[in-house]
Protein backbone atom coordinates (compact mmCIF):
# COMPACT_ATOMS: atom_id res chain seq x y z
CA UNK A 1 0.00 0.00 0.00
CA UNK A 2 1.35 3.78 -0.49
CA UNK A 3 3.76 2.51 -2.98
CA UNK A 4 3.85 5.51 -5.59
CA UNK A 5 7.54 6.23 -7.27
CA UNK A 6 8.97 7.58 -10.69
CA UNK A 7 9.67 3.58 -10.97
CA UNK A 8 6.13 2.78 -11.23
CA UNK A 9 5.10 5.06 -13.78
CA UNK A 10 6.68 2.98 -16.42
CA UNK A 11 4.26 1.08 -18.54
CA UNK A 12 2.27 0.46 -15.12
CA UNK A 13 -1.32 2.20 -16.53
CA UNK A 14 -1.83 0.50 -19.50
CA UNK A 15 -5.60 0.19 -18.98
CA UNK A 16 -5.80 4.17 -19.44
CA UNK A 17 -5.96 5.77 -22.87
CA UNK A 18 -2.77 7.50 -22.57
CA UNK A 19 0.99 7.37 -22.37
CA UNK A 20 2.27 6.75 -18.98
CA UNK A 21 3.80 10.33 -19.20
CA UNK A 22 1.05 12.62 -20.74
CA UNK A 23 3.20 15.67 -20.47
CA UNK A 24 -0.36 18.02 -20.46
CA UNK A 25 0.27 21.33 -22.48
CA UNK A 26 -2.04 23.39 -19.77
CA UNK A 27 0.26 22.59 -16.71
CA UNK A 28 1.34 25.95 -16.16
CA UNK A 29 -2.41 26.65 -15.90
CA UNK A 30 -2.20 24.96 -12.86
CA UNK A 31 -0.37 28.36 -11.35
CA UNK A 32 0.89 27.65 -7.36
CA UNK A 33 -0.46 23.68 -7.75
CA UNK A 34 1.66 23.62 -11.33
CA UNK A 35 5.04 21.22 -9.73
CA UNK A 36 2.13 19.04 -7.88
CA UNK A 37 0.23 18.46 -11.14
CA UNK A 38 4.30 17.60 -12.57
CA UNK A 39 5.22 15.55 -10.06
CA UNK A 40 1.86 13.58 -9.88
CA UNK A 41 1.99 13.48 -13.98
CA UNK A 42 5.27 11.76 -13.74
CA UNK A 43 4.78 9.12 -11.33
CA UNK A 44 1.68 8.10 -14.15
CA UNK A 45 -0.98 9.19 -11.22
CA UNK A 46 -2.62 11.60 -13.93
CA UNK A 47 -2.87 9.21 -17.06
CA UNK A 48 -5.98 9.39 -18.73
CA UNK A 49 -7.87 11.49 -16.65
CA UNK A 50 -7.44 15.11 -18.76
CA UNK A 51 -10.31 16.59 -20.22
CA UNK A 52 -8.84 16.03 -23.08
CA UNK A 53 -5.68 13.43 -24.21
CA UNK A 54 -3.53 16.17 -23.86
CA UNK A 55 -4.94 19.03 -21.41
CA UNK A 56 -5.76 18.29 -17.70
CA UNK A 57 -7.44 21.49 -17.11
CA UNK A 58 -6.30 22.19 -14.20
CA UNK A 59 -8.82 24.81 -13.24
CA UNK A 60 -11.82 22.78 -14.03
CA UNK A 61 -13.64 20.52 -11.19
CA UNK A 62 -12.78 17.45 -10.54
CA UNK A 63 -15.26 14.68 -11.08
CA UNK A 64 -15.14 11.44 -9.12
CA UNK A 65 -14.29 9.03 -11.39
CA UNK A 66 -11.27 10.88 -11.46
CA UNK A 67 -10.55 11.39 -7.56
CA UNK A 68 -10.85 7.19 -8.10
CA UNK A 69 -8.33 6.90 -10.08
CA UNK A 70 -5.73 9.26 -8.72
CA UNK A 71 -6.40 7.98 -4.98
CA UNK A 72 -6.39 3.70 -6.54
CA UNK A 73 -3.24 4.29 -8.07
CA UNK A 74 -1.54 6.28 -5.68
CA UNK A 75 -2.18 3.40 -2.80
CA UNK A 76 -1.55 0.61 -4.95
CA UNK A 77 0.95 1.99 -7.61
CA UNK A 78 -0.74 0.53 -10.21
CA UNK A 79 -3.98 0.17 -12.08
CA UNK A 80 -6.64 -2.55 -10.77
CA UNK A 81 -7.25 -5.81 -12.71
CA UNK A 82 -11.10 -5.43 -14.76
CA UNK A 83 -13.88 -6.49 -13.44
CA UNK A 84 -16.77 -7.82 -15.26
CA UNK A 85 -19.57 -5.67 -12.90
CA UNK A 86 -20.21 -2.90 -10.38
CA UNK A 87 -21.64 -2.50 -7.32
CA UNK A 88 -23.14 0.76 -8.29
CA UNK A 89 -25.92 1.22 -10.98
CA UNK A 90 -24.58 3.90 -12.78
CA UNK A 91 -21.04 2.78 -13.34
CA UNK A 92 -20.90 0.93 -16.80
CA UNK A 93 -18.83 -2.10 -16.45
CA UNK A 94 -16.99 -1.24 -19.81
CA UNK A 95 -15.62 2.01 -18.81
CA UNK A 96 -11.57 1.49 -18.69
CA UNK A 97 -12.13 3.33 -14.76
CA UNK A 98 -14.72 0.81 -13.23
CA UNK A 99 -12.51 -1.37 -11.76
CA UNK A 100 -10.67 2.24 -10.18
CA UNK A 101 -13.87 3.24 -8.27
CA UNK A 102 -14.79 -0.75 -6.97
CA UNK A 103 -11.31 -1.21 -5.62
CA UNK A 104 -11.80 2.32 -4.13
CA UNK A 105 -15.32 0.57 -2.45
CA UNK A 106 -13.40 -2.51 -1.56
CA UNK A 107 -10.99 -0.36 0.48
CA UNK A 108 -13.61 1.23 2.07
CA UNK A 109 -12.82 5.05 0.72
CA UNK A 110 -16.10 5.50 -0.97
CA UNK A 111 -19.55 4.36 -0.31
CA UNK A 112 -21.13 6.07 -3.26
CA UNK A 113 -23.46 9.14 -3.55
CA UNK A 114 -26.45 7.51 -2.50
CA UNK A 115 -28.27 4.10 -1.91
CA UNK A 116 -31.48 2.07 -3.49
CA UNK A 117 -29.41 1.10 -5.64
CA UNK A 118 -26.13 1.81 -4.52
CA UNK A 119 -24.85 4.89 -7.23
CA UNK A 120 -21.15 6.77 -7.65
CA UNK A 121 -22.14 9.62 -9.53
CA UNK A 122 -19.00 9.31 -11.55
CA UNK A 123 -19.42 12.63 -13.53
CA UNK A 124 -20.78 14.85 -10.58
CA UNK A 125 -17.32 16.73 -9.13
CA UNK A 126 -15.91 16.44 -6.56
CA UNK A 127 -16.68 19.24 -3.49
CA UNK A 128 -14.14 19.91 -1.14
CA UNK A 129 -15.85 18.45 1.75
CA UNK A 130 -15.80 15.17 0.14
CA UNK A 131 -12.47 15.43 -0.73
CA UNK A 132 -11.68 16.01 2.83
CA UNK A 133 -13.05 12.70 3.95
CA UNK A 134 -11.76 10.54 0.62
CA UNK A 135 -8.39 11.87 2.06
CA UNK A 136 -9.05 11.11 5.23
CA UNK A 137 -9.71 7.01 4.99
CA UNK A 138 -7.21 7.25 1.83
CA UNK A 139 -4.47 7.92 4.36
CA UNK A 140 -6.19 7.01 7.84
CA UNK A 141 -5.52 10.42 9.22
CA UNK A 142 -5.71 11.16 12.63
CA UNK A 143 -8.68 12.77 14.09
CA UNK A 144 -7.51 16.35 15.06
CA UNK A 145 -9.04 19.24 17.14
CA UNK A 146 -11.56 21.69 15.58
CA UNK A 147 -9.34 24.03 12.72
CA UNK A 148 -11.71 26.79 13.45
CA UNK A 149 -13.27 27.12 10.26
CA UNK A 150 -16.64 29.11 10.49
CA UNK A 151 -18.11 27.32 7.64
CA UNK A 152 -17.62 23.77 8.58
CA UNK A 153 -19.64 23.19 11.88
CA UNK A 154 -21.91 20.88 11.71
CA UNK A 155 -21.06 19.70 7.97
CA UNK A 156 -21.20 15.66 7.72
CA UNK A 157 -17.37 16.22 6.55
CA UNK A 158 -16.47 18.45 9.33
CA UNK A 159 -14.08 15.83 11.13
CA UNK A 160 -12.49 14.74 7.95
CA UNK A 161 -11.39 18.38 7.32
CA UNK A 162 -10.15 19.01 10.39
CA UNK A 163 -8.32 15.92 10.28
CA UNK A 164 -6.95 17.38 6.87
CA UNK A 165 -5.77 20.36 9.02
CA UNK A 166 -4.54 18.98 11.71
CA UNK A 167 -2.39 16.80 9.43
CA UNK A 168 -1.30 20.33 7.91
CA UNK A 169 -2.62 19.07 4.33
CA UNK A 170 -4.67 22.28 4.47
CA UNK A 171 -4.93 25.72 5.11
CA UNK A 172 -8.67 26.14 4.04
CA UNK A 173 -9.84 28.87 1.31
CA UNK A 174 -9.74 31.53 3.08
CA UNK A 175 -8.50 33.56 6.38
CA UNK A 176 -9.67 35.92 8.40
CA UNK A 177 -12.16 34.87 9.30
CA UNK A 178 -11.10 31.09 8.34
CA UNK A 179 -12.82 29.17 6.15
CA UNK A 180 -12.46 25.98 4.01
CA UNK A 181 -15.48 26.30 1.38
CA UNK A 182 -16.65 22.71 1.78
CA UNK A 183 -19.61 22.97 -0.80
CA UNK A 184 -17.39 24.61 -3.46
CA UNK A 185 -16.06 21.81 -5.85
CA UNK A 186 -12.12 21.00 -5.80
CA UNK A 187 -10.45 21.71 -9.05
CA UNK A 188 -8.22 19.08 -10.86
CA UNK A 189 -5.03 21.46 -9.76
CA UNK A 190 -6.11 22.22 -6.32
CA UNK A 191 -6.29 18.11 -5.70
CA UNK A 192 -2.96 17.22 -7.43
CA UNK A 193 -1.56 19.66 -4.33
CA UNK A 194 -3.59 18.21 -1.50
CA UNK A 195 -2.91 14.21 -2.95
CA UNK A 196 0.82 15.50 -3.26
CA UNK A 197 1.21 17.18 0.41
CA UNK A 198 -1.32 13.56 2.29
CA UNK A 199 1.52 11.73 0.00
CA UNK A 200 4.63 13.75 1.83
CA UNK A 201 2.70 13.69 5.05
CA UNK A 202 2.16 9.48 5.33
CA UNK A 203 5.46 9.95 4.00
CA UNK A 204 6.98 10.48 7.18
CA UNK A 205 6.93 8.15 9.92
CA UNK A 206 6.91 9.97 13.04
CA UNK A 207 8.89 7.69 16.12
CA UNK A 208 9.07 8.17 19.52
CA UNK A 209 11.74 6.16 21.77
CA UNK A 210 10.79 5.90 25.09
CA UNK A 211 11.42 3.53 27.56
CA UNK A 212 13.99 3.33 30.96
CA UNK A 213 17.77 2.24 30.68
CA UNK A 214 17.57 -0.54 28.51
CA UNK A 215 16.38 2.04 25.87
CA UNK A 216 17.94 5.17 26.50
CA UNK A 217 21.23 3.92 25.84
CA UNK A 218 22.94 3.39 28.97
CA UNK A 219 26.23 0.94 28.53
CA UNK A 220 27.42 2.72 25.10
CA UNK A 221 30.61 3.85 24.42
CA UNK A 222 31.42 6.79 24.40
CA UNK A 223 29.39 7.14 27.59
CA UNK A 224 25.27 7.84 27.75
CA UNK A 225 25.14 11.39 28.71
CA UNK A 226 22.61 13.72 30.65
CA UNK A 227 20.61 13.02 33.47
CA UNK A 228 18.75 10.15 32.20
CA UNK A 229 22.05 8.80 30.11
CA UNK A 230 20.66 8.94 26.17
CA UNK A 231 22.78 7.76 23.39
CA UNK A 232 22.14 7.89 19.49
CA UNK A 233 23.08 4.25 20.00
CA UNK A 234 20.24 2.96 21.77
CA UNK A 235 18.16 0.73 20.30
CA UNK A 236 15.50 3.14 19.30
CA UNK A 237 17.56 5.46 17.28
CA UNK A 238 19.80 2.93 16.57
CA UNK A 239 16.49 0.89 14.76
CA UNK A 240 15.14 4.38 13.01
CA UNK A 241 18.64 5.10 11.67
CA UNK A 242 18.51 1.84 10.25
CA UNK A 243 15.50 2.15 8.03
CA UNK A 244 16.63 5.56 7.05
CA UNK A 245 19.69 3.67 5.67
CA UNK A 246 16.64 1.35 3.41
CA UNK A 247 14.65 4.81 2.17
CA UNK A 248 12.57 5.19 5.23
CA UNK A 249 11.64 9.15 6.35
CA UNK A 250 11.37 9.21 10.03
CA UNK A 251 11.15 12.05 12.65
CA UNK A 252 12.43 10.85 15.88
CA UNK A 253 12.63 11.89 18.70
CA UNK A 254 14.21 10.32 21.99
CA UNK A 255 12.74 10.38 26.21
CA UNK A 256 14.15 7.00 27.24
CA UNK A 257 15.58 7.36 30.57
CA UNK A 258 17.27 5.49 32.84
CA UNK A 259 15.24 4.67 35.83
CA UNK A 260 11.83 5.33 33.88
CA UNK A 261 9.02 3.50 35.90
CA UNK A 262 5.93 3.22 33.32
CA UNK A 263 4.01 6.15 35.65
CA UNK A 264 6.84 8.35 33.96
CA UNK A 265 5.20 7.66 30.60
CA UNK A 266 2.62 10.38 30.80
CA UNK A 267 2.87 11.75 34.71
CA UNK A 268 5.35 14.68 35.56
CA UNK A 269 8.11 13.39 37.97
CA UNK A 270 8.73 14.18 41.21
CA UNK A 271 8.34 17.84 41.96
CA UNK A 272 11.98 17.24 43.57
CA UNK A 273 13.63 16.12 39.89
CA UNK A 274 11.44 18.50 38.09
CA UNK A 275 11.33 16.44 35.28
CA UNK A 276 8.57 16.05 32.89
CA UNK A 277 7.08 12.86 31.67
CA UNK A 278 8.46 11.16 28.80
CA UNK A 279 5.20 11.96 26.75
CA UNK A 280 5.35 15.35 27.88
CA UNK A 281 9.21 16.41 27.09
CA UNK A 282 8.43 14.53 23.42
CA UNK A 283 5.30 17.43 22.80
CA UNK A 284 6.63 20.50 25.05
CA UNK A 285 10.11 20.19 24.88
CA UNK A 286 10.96 18.50 21.58
CA UNK A 287 7.82 20.04 19.50
CA UNK A 288 6.79 16.54 18.68
CA UNK A 289 2.97 15.30 17.08
CA UNK A 290 0.74 14.16 20.26
CA UNK A 291 -0.14 11.63 18.04
CA UNK A 292 2.49 8.82 16.60
CA UNK A 293 2.85 6.04 13.84
CA UNK A 294 6.14 4.33 15.63
CA UNK A 295 6.03 4.36 19.72
CA UNK A 296 9.29 1.71 21.00
CA UNK A 297 9.39 0.98 24.82
CA UNK A 298 11.21 -1.24 27.27
CA UNK A 299 9.28 -0.87 31.02
CA UNK A 300 7.96 -2.95 33.40
CA UNK A 301 11.94 -3.95 34.74
CA UNK A 302 11.67 -0.40 37.23
CA UNK A 303 8.35 -1.46 38.28
CA UNK A 304 9.25 -4.38 39.91
CA UNK A 305 12.82 -3.32 41.37
CA UNK A 306 14.72 -5.69 39.32
CA UNK A 307 17.52 -3.81 38.42
CA UNK A 308 18.24 -3.46 42.30
CA UNK A 309 17.69 -6.81 42.73
CA UNK A 310 20.37 -7.75 40.47
CA UNK A 311 22.98 -5.26 41.74
CA UNK A 312 21.98 -6.44 45.55
CA UNK A 313 22.16 -9.95 44.54
CA UNK A 314 24.23 -11.33 42.25
CA UNK A 315 27.54 -10.15 43.22
CA UNK A 316 29.57 -12.46 45.06
CA UNK A 317 29.36 -10.25 47.66
CA UNK A 318 27.96 -10.12 51.42
CA UNK A 319 27.69 -6.48 51.79
CA UNK A 320 25.18 -5.32 48.86
CA UNK A 321 22.77 -8.00 50.35
CA UNK A 322 23.52 -6.93 53.61
CA UNK A 323 22.63 -3.08 52.73
CA UNK A 324 19.93 -3.90 50.12
CA UNK A 325 18.02 -6.96 50.70
CA UNK A 326 17.40 -10.20 48.47
CA UNK A 327 13.89 -10.68 47.79
CA UNK A 328 12.70 -14.62 47.46
CA UNK A 329 11.78 -15.91 44.23
CA UNK A 330 8.37 -16.02 45.39
CA UNK A 331 7.99 -12.48 45.93
CA UNK A 332 9.96 -11.39 42.98
CA UNK A 333 7.30 -13.71 41.00
CA UNK A 334 4.30 -12.22 42.47
CA UNK A 335 5.71 -8.84 42.21
CA UNK A 336 6.03 -9.34 38.13
CA UNK A 337 2.91 -11.14 38.18
CA UNK A 338 0.99 -8.02 39.01
CA UNK A 339 2.21 -6.15 36.97
CA UNK A 340 0.20 -8.10 34.64
CA UNK A 341 -2.76 -9.04 37.51
CA UNK A 342 -2.93 -6.10 40.22
CA UNK A 343 -3.97 -7.42 43.26
CA UNK A 344 -5.22 -3.34 44.50
CA UNK A 345 -5.81 -0.57 42.67
CA UNK A 346 -4.00 2.09 45.12
CA UNK A 347 -5.30 5.70 44.13
CA UNK A 348 -2.52 7.72 44.92
CA UNK A 349 0.47 4.79 45.24
CA UNK A 350 3.41 5.48 43.27
CA UNK A 351 6.57 3.10 42.63
CA UNK A 352 8.83 5.93 42.84
CA UNK A 353 9.34 5.72 46.41
CA UNK A 354 11.60 3.94 48.59
CA UNK A 355 9.89 1.44 49.69
CA UNK A 356 6.98 0.61 46.80
CA UNK A 357 3.64 -1.65 47.51
CA UNK A 358 4.68 -3.49 44.42
CA UNK A 359 0.78 -5.53 44.66
CA UNK A 360 -0.65 -2.28 43.53
CA UNK A 361 -1.82 -1.21 39.95
CA UNK A 362 0.56 1.03 38.05
CA UNK A 363 -0.20 4.75 37.60
CA UNK A 364 -0.97 5.43 33.77
CA UNK A 365 -2.37 8.35 33.32
CA UNK A 366 -3.42 11.25 36.05
CA UNK A 367 -5.57 9.08 38.23
CA UNK A 368 -5.85 6.28 36.07
CA UNK A 369 -4.58 3.15 37.52
CA UNK A 370 -3.94 -0.75 35.57
CA UNK A 371 -2.19 -3.40 34.58
CA UNK A 372 0.45 -3.61 31.92
CA UNK A 373 -1.89 -4.37 29.29
CA UNK A 374 -4.15 -1.34 30.45
CA UNK A 375 -0.93 0.96 29.85
CA UNK A 376 -0.31 -0.59 26.03
CA UNK A 377 -4.33 -0.38 25.15
CA UNK A 378 -3.91 3.32 26.65
CA UNK A 379 -1.09 4.41 24.15
CA UNK A 380 -2.46 2.67 21.38
CA UNK A 381 -5.50 4.54 21.66
CA UNK A 382 -4.71 7.99 22.74
CA UNK A 383 -1.16 8.08 21.70
CA UNK A 384 -0.78 6.16 18.25
CA UNK A 385 -2.05 7.53 14.52
CA UNK A 386 -4.60 5.41 12.47
CA UNK A 387 -1.61 3.03 11.84
CA UNK A 388 0.25 3.45 14.77
CA UNK A 389 1.66 0.47 16.46
CA UNK A 390 3.81 -0.10 19.67
CA UNK A 391 6.32 -1.60 19.92
CA UNK A 392 7.27 -3.41 23.57
CA UNK A 393 11.12 -4.32 23.97
CA UNK A 394 11.45 -7.29 26.05
CA UNK A 395 14.62 -7.71 28.22
CA UNK A 396 17.82 -9.26 27.11
CA UNK A 397 18.81 -12.64 29.54
CA UNK A 398 21.47 -11.01 31.68
CA UNK A 399 23.66 -13.64 33.15
CA UNK A 400 24.24 -17.26 31.53
CA UNK A 401 22.86 -20.41 33.73
CA UNK A 402 26.01 -21.68 35.92
CA UNK A 403 25.76 -24.80 34.23
CA UNK A 404 27.26 -22.99 31.30
CA UNK A 405 30.27 -21.58 33.13
CA UNK A 406 33.42 -22.80 32.26
CA UNK A 407 35.46 -24.67 34.65
CA UNK A 408 37.88 -22.02 35.26
CA UNK A 409 35.54 -18.81 34.21
CA UNK A 410 36.06 -15.69 36.60
CA UNK A 411 32.36 -15.54 36.61
CA UNK A 412 32.95 -18.51 39.35
CA UNK A 413 34.29 -16.11 41.73
CA UNK A 414 32.36 -13.11 40.82
CA UNK A 415 29.01 -14.16 41.00
CA UNK A 416 26.69 -16.47 43.15
CA UNK A 417 25.41 -19.07 41.12
CA UNK A 418 22.21 -20.30 42.66
CA UNK A 419 21.25 -16.83 42.45
CA UNK A 420 21.84 -16.10 38.71
CA UNK A 421 20.16 -18.77 38.15
CA UNK A 422 16.71 -18.07 39.71
CA UNK A 423 17.28 -14.35 38.38
CA UNK A 424 17.46 -16.08 35.15
CA UNK A 425 14.50 -18.08 35.73
CA UNK A 426 12.31 -14.86 37.17
CA UNK A 427 13.81 -12.44 33.84
CA UNK A 428 12.10 -15.45 32.00
CA UNK A 429 9.33 -15.07 33.57
CA UNK A 430 8.79 -11.01 33.23
CA UNK A 431 9.51 -11.14 29.59
CA UNK A 432 6.71 -14.46 29.15
CA UNK A 433 4.52 -11.80 31.11
CA UNK A 434 5.39 -8.75 29.30
CA UNK A 435 4.21 -10.82 26.01
CA UNK A 436 1.15 -11.93 27.27
CA UNK A 437 0.25 -8.58 28.11
CA UNK A 438 0.93 -7.84 24.56
CA UNK A 439 -1.49 -10.31 23.74
CA UNK A 440 -4.21 -9.17 26.01
CA UNK A 441 -3.72 -5.84 24.92
CA UNK A 442 -4.50 -6.75 21.29
CA UNK A 443 -7.60 -9.22 22.29
CA UNK A 444 -9.25 -6.11 23.85
CA UNK A 445 -8.33 -3.87 20.79
CA UNK A 446 -9.26 -6.05 18.58
CA UNK A 447 -6.49 -5.75 16.16
CA UNK A 448 -2.61 -6.41 16.47
CA UNK A 449 -1.72 -3.14 17.07
CA UNK A 450 0.82 -4.14 19.79
CA UNK A 451 4.44 -6.02 18.86
CA UNK A 452 6.35 -7.67 21.44
CA UNK A 453 10.11 -7.84 20.41
CA UNK A 454 11.83 -10.67 21.75
CA UNK A 455 15.41 -10.19 23.03
CA UNK A 456 15.56 -12.33 25.30
CA UNK A 457 15.72 -15.69 23.24
CA UNK A 458 18.23 -14.25 20.87
CA UNK A 459 20.78 -13.36 23.76
CA UNK A 460 20.59 -17.02 25.23
CA UNK A 461 20.47 -18.72 22.43
CA UNK A 462 23.78 -16.81 21.30
CA UNK A 463 25.33 -16.69 24.46
CA UNK A 464 25.51 -13.40 24.50
CA UNK A 465 24.81 -12.89 28.39
CA UNK A 466 27.38 -12.39 30.67
CA UNK A 467 29.61 -15.64 31.33
CA UNK A 468 28.35 -16.76 28.15
CA UNK A 469 30.04 -18.24 25.53
CA UNK A 470 29.33 -16.10 22.20
CA UNK A 471 30.22 -12.92 21.85
CA UNK A 472 29.45 -10.23 24.98
CA UNK A 473 26.62 -7.99 24.36
CA UNK A 474 26.06 -6.96 28.44
CA UNK A 475 28.75 -5.56 30.31
CA UNK A 476 29.68 -7.35 33.82
CA UNK A 477 30.01 -5.46 37.06
CA UNK A 478 32.13 -2.40 35.60
CA UNK A 479 32.85 1.02 37.61
CA UNK A 480 32.47 4.47 35.60
CA UNK A 481 34.24 7.41 37.12
CA UNK A 482 35.76 8.59 40.21
CA UNK A 483 32.76 8.15 42.39
CA UNK A 484 33.19 4.61 44.22
CA UNK A 485 28.83 5.04 45.11
CA UNK A 486 27.37 6.28 41.37
CA UNK A 487 29.46 4.78 39.02
CA UNK A 488 28.24 1.07 38.49
CA UNK A 489 25.59 2.11 36.43
CA UNK A 490 26.56 0.68 33.43
CA UNK A 491 27.24 -2.88 35.16
CA UNK A 492 24.86 -5.54 33.38
CA UNK A 493 23.25 -3.27 30.90
CA UNK A 494 23.78 -3.81 27.08
CA UNK A 495 26.99 -2.28 25.74
CA UNK A 496 27.43 -1.43 21.88
CA UNK A 497 26.92 -4.48 20.56
CA UNK A 498 23.98 -5.51 22.66
CA UNK A 499 22.50 -2.35 21.22
CA UNK A 500 22.94 -2.84 18.01
CA UNK A 501 21.99 -6.23 17.99
CA UNK A 502 18.76 -4.98 20.04
CA UNK A 503 18.16 -2.30 16.67
CA UNK A 504 18.42 -4.99 14.25
CA UNK A 505 16.07 -6.70 15.71
CA UNK A 506 13.59 -3.80 16.50
CA UNK A 507 13.92 -2.30 12.81
CA UNK A 508 13.13 -5.91 11.51
CA UNK A 509 10.20 -5.89 13.72
CA UNK A 510 9.07 -2.49 12.48
CA UNK A 511 9.49 -3.54 8.76
CA UNK A 512 7.37 -6.86 8.93
CA UNK A 513 4.79 -5.20 10.94
CA UNK A 514 4.05 -1.45 10.17
CA UNK A 515 3.14 -0.39 6.10
CA UNK A 516 6.46 0.76 4.68
CA UNK A 517 5.76 4.01 3.54
CA UNK A 518 5.74 5.41 0.26
CA UNK A 519 8.25 7.97 -1.61
CA UNK A 520 6.52 11.06 -2.78
CA UNK A 521 6.54 11.55 -6.53
CA UNK A 522 8.80 14.98 -7.06
CA UNK A 523 8.32 17.45 -10.00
Amino acid sequence: MLIVGLAAASGAFGAAPAAAWADFSDSADAGVHQSAVEALDAAGILQGTGCTPSRLCPQEPLPRWAMAVWLVRTLDGRDPPRSGSSRFADVESWRWWSPHVEHLADLGITRGCRTGPARFCPHRPVSRAQTASFLQRAFRLSPGPSAGFTDTGGNTHESAVDALAEAGITLGCARDPARYCPDVAVTRAQMASLLLRALRFNATVTWLSAGDSYSSGVGTDPHAEGSCRRSPRAAGPAAAELLRQQGWTISHTHTACEGALVEDMFNRRSPTSGRMSMFQEHVESLDGPRRLDVITLSLGGNDVGFEDVVLACVPFTRISELVLGCPSEASLQARIDHLIDPARTCPGSTRSGSRPDYGCALRIDGQQYGSMSDFYREIVTERLTERGRLYVIGYPSLLAPSSEWRLFDPCRALYKPGTVDRLGRLAEHLNRQLAGAVQRANEALGAERVHYVDTYTPFREGGHEVCGRGSDFIHGITHVGLNPLSGWYRSFHLNNAGHAEVARLLSAEVEATFEAPPSAPRP
